[in-house]
């Protein structure tokens, strides 16, 4: 058993792989996170946390949809989209996604943990942060650039499409966002991994 003490004072470590894949005896979505001290993060989403972390992160993206240009749209603001649709789609084709990824020695927390919410902070004088709390009480907490959003965003569409899951709209994003509620009734989270 993991002493979880030991896991609040761990440093941060940047990130080498994320995986992102369906199991279907599951039925949920297995994000793996590769570190740089060759431990990873184990953090299975369900289908609500699924669409919940697509509609945080893709509003911070301008990925290509397919509702992501609507009728009602003026062609100005349409031409724009286009334009920065288009900067993403040649950031993704310059992205390893052929890889395979792999697995790391130490898996951080001794398994897979439940996420229970998911809470995107974003400041204009820092990158964003990606917070998930799990049924444990442990947190992940992950820096995000530009790069990974969009890789976690392609990784979603794929895998979402693998499970059949329908990811729903886009929402916009405010400077913090909780997008569920935790299920336990101790909704202070104490612990965070980095």
């Amino acid at each position: 058993m993991t002493d979880k003490s030991a896991l609040v004072a761990k440093p941060e470590v940047a990130i080498q792989q994320v995986n992102l894949s369906y199991s279907a005896e599951q039925d949920r979505l297995l994000l793996r996170v590769g570190l740089a001290d060759n431990s990873e993060l184990l953090v299975w989403l369900t289908y609500r946390m699924t669409k919940q972390l697509w509609q945080l992160l893709n509003g911070e993206t301008h990925m290509p949809t397919a509702t992501s240009i609507r009728l009602e749209t003026f062609p100005n603001n349409a031409f724009e989209q286009f334009k920065q649709e288009m900067k993403v789609a040649e950031t993704l084709q310059k992205m390893d996604f052929a890889t395979e990824y792999q697995p790391h020695k130490v898996v951080v927390n001794d398994g897979a943990m439940l996420a229970i919410s998911l809470v995107l902070v974003s400041d204009a004088e820092k990158p964003p942060t990606l917070e998930i709390p799990c049924l444990d009480g442990i947190a992940v907490r992950m820096n995000l650039t530009q790069e990974l959003i969009l890789a976690l965003c392609n990784m979603l569409q794929l895998s979402s499409k693998e499970a059949a899951w329908e990811l729903g709209a886009i929402t916009h994003s405010s400077s913090k966002t909780q997008v569920s509620t935790p299920m336990t009734a101790d909704a202070d989270v104490k612990k965070v991994l980095h």
